[in-house]
């Protein structure tokens, strides 16, 4: 299998951000909650690992085998990341709410687990020559965008609450997810222009997000 020094320069940086993710996971995982023993910090590196994992298949559906199993894969895993990370917001804003918690963090759950189950409701034009299935453009352009305004908004919240070092670090979380997202909602509208820029946008949100979890480290 042989690639364009383009594709080869996106494989690579997609690769880069993939390490990036696991190294996310195992700091918070190693780190920050085992030393706070907040599950806000367990609900954020296993938002990190389940984009890092999703990344990989998503790697595979598009640059080494274009068959239908990867791109559920990597489309399931990333939806339970966004459930994973809404789960950890839920319980640190609403402070232990059952109810709420579920509400707001059930909808990317749905999706996930109808992804699992009847996929073919849910496939990419890739899959289906050209034509946008019904569940695809619900989930891509209703629903992710929602998520990717809330999902920054929330962090923005949880600053505004704040002061010195911790407001700005959700400030700089807050700032990373947007741009992150942005970059998905970019490449799944515009997928020619986005699968250049995409990984460039990620890997600018990662390095806005260390920052912020740099500094929410040493308040």
């Amino acid at each position: 299998m042989q690639f364009t020094s383009t594709e080869t320069f996106i494989i690579g940086l997609w690769y880069v951000i993939i390490g990036y993710f696991f190294l996310l996971f195992v700091y918070f995982l190693a780190f920050r909650f085992r030393e706070k023993r907040n599950p806000f910090h367990l609900g954020f590196g296993l938002f990190f690992f389940l984009l890092g994992v999703g990344r990989i298949f998503y790697l595979i559906w598009d640059f080494y085998a274009h068959i239908e199993i990867w791109w559920r894969l990597a489309t399931v895993t990333s939806w339970l990341a966004i459930f994973t990370v809404f789960i950890a917001l839920a319980y640190q804003i609403l402070e232990r709410k059952l109810w709420q918690i579920i509400l707001i963090s059930s909808p990317p759950l749905i999706i996930a687990l109808l992804i699992l189950v009847i996929p073919v409701l849910f496939w990419p034009p890739t899959l289906t020559s050209g034509i946008l299935t019904i569940g695809y453009i619900i989930s891509n352009y209703a629903i992710l965008p929602l998520y990717v305004i809330v999902l920054p908004a929330l962090f923005f919240f949880i600053g505004f609450q704040l002061i010195g070092q911790l407001r700005m670090s959700n400030f700089l979380l807050g700032s990373g997810l947007l741009i992150y997202y942005g970059g998905r909602v970019l490449q799944a509208v515009l997928p020619d222009l986005g699968i250049i820029v995409a990984p460039v946008l990620v890997l600018i949100a990662l390095g806005i997000i260390a920052m912020g979890v740099l500094l929410e480290a040493s308040e």
